[in-house]
């Protein structure tokens, strides 16, 4: 989404308009700026924001939000929610990434995220997308009628879908977060089990029906390390195991059955995790 006036004319242009500003509409609670569906999403990097709230909603494709130093994966069906003024970037990573976007403000729109404890920029999930997009369906059909009244309606379908967004938030607090944790136990137990084996992202990713950039980002958030760290930690953990307990069995044996086919990177990994080889920890132990 890319603001195509420097005021707030009119302006229609594939599914794209920008309502008239005047003081009456700052005195409703829910204002609409802007609408577009079915954007082609370009390159965006604002590192004061906007003055106003916006919705991005992924319909088709993926992007990467990077905001507060940090970076998101948008998949398909999450939105996100900028508050006013908050710097941010985004750009699609897929082939096409399409998607809705709205602008809006109004002095009821901070208290109603507020109230249900939505207090910053971040990336939602909704839970019913059909139902919103009929709403920004029908702020179209307001547009097009060109009436004197269009802001009040345009105020009351804005609240619908606010309160789509906030019922969607409300849900996930409740049950995302168990998902989220079953998933990534998931993770770690396939880890657990096959740690011996060559353990690919890929094949993590399609068995919790996440994409990779959103399962190392889910796993890091949850544990505060990678996917890849853990992997290390547990093949070591059986690795000093098996140097202890079997003092006679060559270190190339120890390091195939802990998932390393070559032995000098195993001991390189060995050495930078422990501060010594094998062969020393074996030694002092």
């Amino acid at each position: 989404m890319n603001i195509l006036s420097s005021g707030w004319c009119v302006l229609i242009m594939n599914k794209v308009f920008f309502t008239k500003y005047t003081e009456q509409n700052l005195k409703l609670p829910f204002v609409l700026y802007s609408l577009g569906l079915n954007h082609r999403q370009e390159y965006i990097n604002r590192p004061s924001g906007l003055p106003f709230f916006q919705w991005i909603q992924a319909v088709k494709g993926s992007g990467v939000l990077e905001i507060d130093t940090k970076q998101y994966v948008v998949e398909e069906g999450s939105g996100m929610l900028f508050f006013p003024n908050v710097g941010h970037k985004y750009y699609g990573v897929s082939k096409e990434w399409i998607v809705h976007f709205m602008c809006f403000t109004g002095y009821g729109t901070k208290d109603l995220f507020e109230n249900i404890g939505i207090k910053q920029s971040g990336i939602y999930k909704l839970t019913d997308i059909e139902k919103v997009e009929q709403y920004m369906e029908e702020l179209f059909f307001i547009y097009s009628l060109d009436s004197r009244m269009e802001m009040y309606d345009f105020s009351r379908v804005l609240y619908e879908i606010l309160l789509e967004i906030v019922k969607s938030t409300s849900l996930l607090n409740e049950k995302s977060l168990l998902n989220q944790n079953k998933k990534v136990h998931l993770v770690m137990d396939y880890i657990n089990e096959h740690f011996k084996e060559p353990i690919m992202l890929a094949e993590l990713a399609k068995m919790t029906g996440l994409s990779k950039e959103y399962l190392c980002q889910l796993f890091k958030k949850m544990n505060g390390f990678s996917i890849f760290d853990y992997i290390t930690d547990v093949r070591l953990a059986h690795a000093k195991i098996l140097l202890i307990n079997d003092r006679t069995e060559k270190i190339k044996n120890i390091s195939r059955w802990c998932g390393y086919e070559d032995v000098s990177y195993f001991g390189m990994v060995f050495k930078k995790k422990e501060g010594m080889t094998p062969a020393k920890f074996r030694e002092l132990h």
